[in-house]
């Protein structure tokens, strides 16, 4: 068993649940979180101390989505960010109505919009979707 390095700062973690959310039409729904020339989100949240990703899901997804809807977790991912570790928690959420407050947007998932993130959640899509 090896020591650790004492003198190595551990990364700051961020715990993060987000959605594909489908409409089984080939559609993902996605959100801002700013003025019309912010880029899009997938519905997300960090997870505040000690809740559970599915926790979390459900406060991204309230008001976005008919209370109860839920999803299934599809994969984990964790990745070195821009403010230390993330841990990804991506879950697939299918819809039978294409309902969306006024924070949501319904896109076809071959025409997405310009995210947040780069190619990270159309990646992150194309995977939940089998593509």
């Amino acid at each position: 068993m090896g020591t650790a390095n004492k003198s190595v700062k551990q990364p700051e973690v961020q715990l993060i649940a987000n959605a594909v959310v489908t409409d089984g039409a080939g559609r993902v729904l996605l959100t801002r979180y700013g003025d019309e020339d912010e880029p899009w989100w997938l519905p997300g949240s960090q997870l505040h101390a000690y809740e559970h990703p599915d926790e979390a899901l459900r406060r991204a997804l309230d008001g976005l989505l008919p209370p109860g809807a839920g999803g299934a977790l599809h994969h984990v991912e964790s990745f070195r960010g821009r403010r230390g570790w993330h841990v990804m928690f991506n879950y697939v959420v299918r819809v039978d109505a294409p309902l969306a407050g006024d924070d949501g947007q319904w896109f076809a998932a071959d025409a997405l919009p310009r995210f947040a993130h780069g190619p990270w959640e159309a990646g992150v899509v194309a995977k939940a979707l089998g593509g």
